[in-house]
């Protein structure tokens, strides 16, 4: 029998964009999780499968009922109901007779105590870890970095939803933390998901999967920008003490992507401090790519001049 591959969140940006490489791969079937009844934009060849998060015994009957072996959870940790949520999927695992393995989610930075004082949420990852550190259940947490998306938008594909932070090459305009030489890794959704999907041929997960970005400044990043658009953007340098108070500015949201003035403010003061804090720099060792010859994720250049070279 295959082994099939749950994906929890598989709506949302990271989820759905992680069920769409899983399927490219072409290695395993994979079924979405999501407590829709209705799927908009569903992926095709993907069997959506309804569940009530607070049912425990209900998701264990579904992740045996499809004889899941690995749930990959991408829901995104907004909240404490998001948080019980996947606390619940890790219980449930536990209890099957098929699943094996789990694979958290975090998908940003590296989340450890010390990071309490920039994000309260940093509990909710630590808990879903110590859960499966108790568990009978193999487990690897997937940390990305940034990804480069955001200096993409509105033309690069992608699932992630469309917040402008630092550098909005739309409207060429930038926001710089501090000097803006802290070192941050990122990486393309698409190349991350790659990565993820890949992992599932990997037999024996460590407990960290570190993807393979570029590691780079949003100085640099700034100045690639400019590079390619032939134009200099508005900066506003923003002081490492004003970060910390979350006196930021908010850049404009993309028109019609939803997200409100206030929620952008947030995430960019949250977003600023964490780069100051070099929470987005991942460790050199432990990078998972090299296990898979061939895989070579897109350089930031490679991305941001196939997004606006055309377009400039």
């Amino acid at each position: 029998m295959a082994t099939t591959i749950a994906v929890a969140g598989a709506t949302g940006g990271v989820g759905k964009t992680i069920v769409e490489q899983i399927l490219n791969e072409g290695k395993f079937p994979v079924i979405g999780l999501t407590r829709q009844e209705h799927v908009e934009s569903p992926v095709s060849g993907v069997q959506y499968v309804q569940v009530d998060y607070e049912d425990i015994y209900a998701l264990a009957q579904h992740l045996e009922s499809h004889s899941v072996h690995t749930v990959i959870c991408a829901i995104g940790m907004l909240g404490n109901e998001c948080s019980e949520a996947q606390n619940n999927l890790i219980k449930a695992a536990e209890q099957t007779q098929t699943v094996q393995r789990f694979m958290p989610s975090e998908f940003g930075y590296v989340t450890f105590e010390q990071r309490r004082n920039i994000d309260p949420g940093v509990d909710w990852f630590l808990t879903a870890a110590d859960l499966l550190k108790k568990s009978r259940l193999n487990f690897t947490r997937p940390v990305c970095g940034a990804f480069m998306d955001f200096v993409g938008i509105p033309h690069a594909k992608s699932n992630v939803p469309p917040m402008t932070i630092a550098v909005d090459v739309l409207n060429r305009e930038a926001c710089m933390p501090g000097d803006a030489t802290n070192t941050i890794t990122m990486i393309y959704s698409y190349d991350a998901a790659t990565l993820v999907a890949k992992m599932l041929e990997v037999e024996d997960w460590p407990e960290f999967t570190f993807c393979n970005g570029e590691d780079t400044t949003l100085g640099k990043v700034l100045e690639l920008a400019e590079e390619i658009t032939g134009e200099k953007f508005k900066v506003t340098w923003m002081k490492p003490e004003d970060v910390s108070n979350g006196d930021v500015p908010s850049m404009t949201p993309l028109e019609g992507s939803g997200i409100q003035p206030e929620e952008q403010k947030a995430y960019g003061s949250f977003g600023y401090q964490l780069y100051l804090a070099d929470g987005f720099k991942l460790p050199d060792e432990g990078r998972v790519g090299d296990k898979f010859p061939g895989f070579k994720p897109r350089s930031v250049r490679e991305f941001m001049t196939s997004v606006w070279a055309s377009r400039v």
